[in-house]
């Protein structure tokens, strides 16, 4: 209901501006029409509209007239005993009194006794008495005109006016003589008086009554034009107030003429053109032309109204577009590829028909020649439809290859998009629905690895404690007294197997915390070299007895890089350890230091078994080259070590070619002169031995501050901080056995 009574709104204000328009085009036609009358009669709108009949310039004539008459008659100057004697066809409508007094002729239908009296003044200054002649206003009457001999008098209710005034209208009467004669006439008395009501003379024609009636008839027609004026007025008013409601309407307007083609609009406006210029040259105003023309002025209205609201759609709704429009439906079903084809041969074929009708209206002759203008202007138009929709494609397409790159470098955020009507649309879609397939499937793995190493990490810390406690009584009971022997060899066993669990969960715990971005790091300036030699050198004895013959390539002078030194220690004794493990016998391990802005450590090595796997795969979590696990190892090695060199700074990249395996390790290399306020002294690394993990023997501080042994059995740091139930804590150590080709290394190659 509520639609509807809008609708409705709009309708009526509308209309009142519909309305208030076509008033004001005929009020202004009209007055066109009779300007010139309206110019001349300007002075007498006023009394016509007031109601004063008797000052209006027809009037005022006709009482110029009667005086004339009267004039000539009394002073015998002309024949008007006529014209005199047809006043009495006025009756009671007119009183009129004319006198000579030096030839004492008179005429009259009143006494003038009952319409002159003899006024007299003494003058103070001579004494002299002055008279003059004084006018009797009748009852029932409230004009006269009256001349004295000397002057002009005039009255109009009860008002003198002054007919020697230009603005009086008498001027342009037969007054006009007498009011600026320069001698007058003493011994003429003229008189006419005027009924305030005229009414109809039953036996005669009235000329006054006549002109009463012409009064009123302008009267009522002023006041029609005044009255249609205010409502002309109020109805623009009304629309201009409410223009909101009639923009409402005019949209509608709007939509009802842009179902209609550009070339249907123009075919009408030149019809109706011609056809109202046609009627107009033979027509009036007021006949069926003046009707046309407002139609033609609607028309064209209507017309700016839908240029207004459709703006480029009032040109682009035209045939062309409309069988474009119909092609596309066509060609929406085919692939894609062909689609774009057929549109390049329908563009050939489309300006080939238009070319040569073009060509067969020319050459016909002059008067076909200007046919051919709208199918060159067709035939350029469907060319730059052509030309512009290209240009969208490759914008549309230039968006589509920024978004595949942008999906490939991980940012999915989508600023622009392609537009609806898009030949790209269907690919532009097909990537939002690919790139919540990749987001969704790198938010899950994200879940799943952060709550895998929230798993490992829990799991660690609670395997801690029990496990301090085995090792604490496993050993307690090795170190009785008078034991079996295979007692002590059980306890040994399971000292043993509880370091290899022990070293386990410190692995699971570091690598943890540094897939987890919580791994407490000191950088700072460290030698590579040296830090290599030293790892080398403590893992002296495991290269000897490995049989193995390293082959080391190193820089003479120090290279330095910013890195935590224990870390990257660990990272170089995992990879040696897994080279010394699953190397073939006698064969050669390779370690080459390239120096450069960018430092590379490779170490290669020859694998004894047939490695049928991916670096990205051996390098997962808990993945061994040795599948049947015949040897000691967790599968951590190249995890814990790819971990650490990324804290680090560094990059971790693994190359298997054929039995060939290889472990390449960068460093941006830091300038000799450059340090972090240590004291280096000499080209020294600033990293000591005591810093380093323990090898060979040696006792090492780890990570944690808390020791491990290099003896084999299980170290034991009672530190209660790490402990909920009072048992000794487990060592957090970078060894789980004193080795340093300890199993926590141990890697599949």
């Amino acid at each position: 209901m509520g639609t509807r009574s809008k609708k409705s709104r709009a309708f009526l204000v509308w209309l009142c501006f519909f309305l208030g328009v076509n008033l004001f085009v005929v009020l202004a036609a009209v007055g066109w029409e009779h300007r010139d009358e309206i110019w001349n009669e300007a002075d007498d709108i006023l009394p016509i509209v007031l109601g004063d009949f008797k000052d209006t310039s027809i009037f005022k004539e006709d009482m110029g007239e009667r005086f004339e008459y009267l004039m000539r008659y009394v002073s015998g100057t002309g024949y008007m005993e006529s014209y005199v004697f047809s006043f009495s066809n006025e009756g009671e409508n007119l009183l009129y009194y004319a006198e000579n007094l030096e030839t004492g002729k008179i005429v009259g239908n009143i006494e003038k006794e009952k319409v002159i009296a003899q006024g007299a003044a003494t003058d103070p200054q001579s004494g002299e008495v002055q008279s003059w002649d004084e006018v009797i206003l009748q009852a029932g009457y409230d004009y006269y005109l009256f001349y004295n001999g000397y002057s002009v008098l005039a009255q109009n209710r009860n008002r003198t006016v002054n007919v020697y005034d230009p603005r009086s209208g008498y001027q342009e009467t037969w007054l006009n003589p007498y009011l600026h004669k320069s001698e007058p006439y003493p011994e003429i008395r003229i008189l006419l008086m005027v009924k305030k009501d005229i009414t109809q003379v039953p036996y005669a024609y009235s000329w006054l009554y006549h002109l009463k009636q012409m009064y009123l008839r302008a009267r009522w027609l002023c006041l029609t034009v005044i009255g249609v004026v205010l409502l002309d007025l109020v109805l623009l008013l009304t629309a201009l107030v409410k223009r909101r409601a009639k923009r409402e309407f005019d949209r509608a307007l709007a939509r009802l003429s842009g179902m209609l083609w550009l070339e249907v609009k123009a075919i009408i406006s030149l019809f109706v053109l011609a056809f109202c210029f046609e009627v107009m040259r033979g027509s009036g105003i007021y006949d069926l032309g003046w009707i046309l023309s407002m139609m033609t002025l609607w028309w064209f209205y209507i017309l700016l109204v839908d240029l207004l609201v459709n703006r480029k759609q009032f040109f682009t709704h035209n045939s062309i577009t409309w069988l474009i429009g119909r092609y596309r439906v066509f060609e929406s079903k085919k692939p894609f590829q062909k689609a774009l084809l057929w549109r390049i041969y329908a563009l050939v074929v489309s300006e080939i028909v238009l070319v040569f009708i073009s060509f067969c209206l020319t050459a016909a002759g002059t008067s076909t020649a200007p046919y051919a203008i709208p199918f060159v202007a067709a035939g350029i138009y469907l060319l730059w439809l052509y030309l512009r929709k290209y240009r969208k494609m490759v914008t549309d397409l230039g968006l589509i290859v920024d978004r595949i790159e942008a999906v490939k470098d991980g940012k999915y955020e989508t600023p622009s998009t392609v537009p609806a009507n898009s030949d790209f649309r269907r690919a532009w879609d097909n990537l939002d629905q690919i790139q919540d397939g990749i987001q969704k499937a790198v938010e899950e793995k994200l879940r799943s690895e952060r709550m895998k190493i929230e798993l490992i990490t829990n799991v660690s810390h609670d395997l801690k404690t029990p496990l301090t406690s085995i090792i604490s009584y496993t050993d307690l009971i090795a170190r009785e007294k008078n034991l079996p022997d295979n007692v002590r060899e059980y306890a040994t066993i399971l000292l043993q197997k509880a370091g290899r669990l022990n070293a386990l969960i410190q692995d699971l715990f570091e690598l943890s915390k540094a897939a987890s971005g919580n791994m407490v790091l000191n950088m700072e300036r460290i030698d590579l070299v040296r830090l290599l030699e030293q790892t080398l050198a403590d893992m002296d004895e495991q290269i000897q007895e490995s049989g193995l013959t390293f082959k080391v390539n190193m820089p003479d002078s120090p290279v330095y890089i910013m890195s935590d030194g224990r870390r990257l220690y660990r990272v170089f004794q995992n990879l040696i350890s897994n080279a010394l493990k699953y190397s073939l016998k006698s064969s050669r391990v390779y370690i080459d230091v390239v120096p450069g802005s960018r430092i590379k450590v490779e170490i290669k090595n020859v694998a004894n078994y047939e490695m049928d796997f991916d670096a990205d795969e051996i390098m997962e979590r808990f993945v061994r080259g040795d599948k049947a696990r015949s040897t000691e190892g967790s599968g951590l090695g190249l995890a814990i070590a790819r971990s650490f060199t990324l804290a680090c700074g560094g990059s971790f990249n693994i190359s298997i070619d054929g039995d060939l395996f290889k472990v390449t390790l960068g460093f941006n290399r830091l300038d000799s002169d450059h340090g972090d306020g240590s004291d280096q002294g000499g080209g020294s690394s600033g990293l000591k031995a005591d810093d380093l993990p323990g090898a060979a023997g040696k006792e090492v501080e780890s990570d944690q501050g808390e020791s491990d042994q290099g003896d084999g059995s299980a170290g034991l740091d009672l530190d209660q901080s790490d402990q909920g139930d009072g048992s000794a804590g487990l060592a957090e150590s970078d060894q789980g056995e004193g080795s340093p080709g300890s199993d926590d290394t141990d890697d599949a190659i």
